[in-house]
């Protein structure tokens, strides 16, 4: 019997920002810097992120995961043999870094190598999400529901720097708000030119819910970008979105933890205190 709801978490980033200087305080520096990403700790408990993020899929009706990792990474699946999460089945997958690079290939790499670990999810719908933000409460319910889906979060009300907020990925739809692309680190002309009819700017927090042949197609048929020279999966996810009018943008709103910057597990932590991971709008 097919487990509801498989995600896939992307969790083998080696966050090079997270690890720079900065003025944050020297216990979240060594924090930053001595462990995964989406493992730091946050909250009075010390929670890992990623601890937190996967109770919240759980309860929210997923009932197994990938997380993929890095191929490094020990620490990950050792801490989760420890911490289960009650109605939720784990699996990992690393994704190493190819002869000749210095990163791996990309995050619709990624992905092709959870859904290629779990060919008894085909016939489902599988969501993928990032292993370091946390969404408000509510977000992967209602992407649940759909066959195949993106939230459009609005720009506005993410909880988030303008600063960083501006480099996020806008989503362009048509005249049926179907989305048509994802335009990474868009120019201010780009994003006001894709407003959406109520007049709301609405991007993309890297998560999507696709049918799981189509994911599989799609995430291997992406070519690699020109620049950055990895196969990323928003290109691969609105590729398909063009080809097919399938995708359907769920419009919300609500705010986010996202770890990028030292500073931002100090935040982080002022935010769980003040309850910023609200249900959505």
């Amino acid at each position: 019997m097919n487990a509801k709801n498989p995600t896939i978490i992307m969790a083998a980033g080696n966050g090079s920002r997270m690890r720079a200087t900065s003025g944050a305080q020297d216990a979240t520096l060594k924090e930053a810097r001595s462990r995964p990403k989406s493992m730091i700790r946050i909250g009075h408990d010390r929670t890992p992120l990623l601890e937190v993020l996967l109770t919240l899929l759980a309860n929210e009706g997923c009932q197994t995961a990938c997380i993929i990792i890095s191929e490094s990474d020990e620490l990950t699946p050792h801490h989760f043999q420890d911490h289960p999460i009650t109605g939720l089945t784990l699996s990992f997958v690393r994704q190493a870094i190819p002869l000749g690079r210095v990163k791996p290939m990309g995050t619709a790499q990624a992905v092709q190598l959870g859904l290629e670990a779990h060919p008894e999810w085909q016939g489902q719908s599988v969501t993928v999400a990032n292993g370091d933000n946390l969404p408000p409460s509510g977000l992967f319910s209602r992407l649940f529901q759909a066959q195949s889906a993106l939230p459009a979060m609005d720009r506005d009300h993410l909880g988030l720097p303008p600063e960083r907020v501006e480099a996020f990925a806008v989503i362009a739809v048509d005249e049926n708000l179907n989305p048509i692309d994802i335009i990474e680190k868009p120019s201010t002309k780009t994003v006001e030119d894709n407003r959406w009819p109520d007049g709301t700017i609405r991007v993309s927090m890297n998560a999507f819910r696709m049918p799981y042949s189509a994911l599989l197609q799609s995430v291997i048929d992406v070519p690699e970008h020109p620049l950055r020279k990895e196969k990323e999966l928003p290109t691969a996810v609105a590729l398909w979105a063009q080809r097919t009018r399938l995708l359907q943008a769920i419009p919300m709103s609500g705010a986010f933890l996202d770890l990028t910057h030292p500073e931002d597990i100090d935040k982080a932590d002022r935010a769980i205190k003040r309850g910023i991971n609200s249900v959505l709008d």
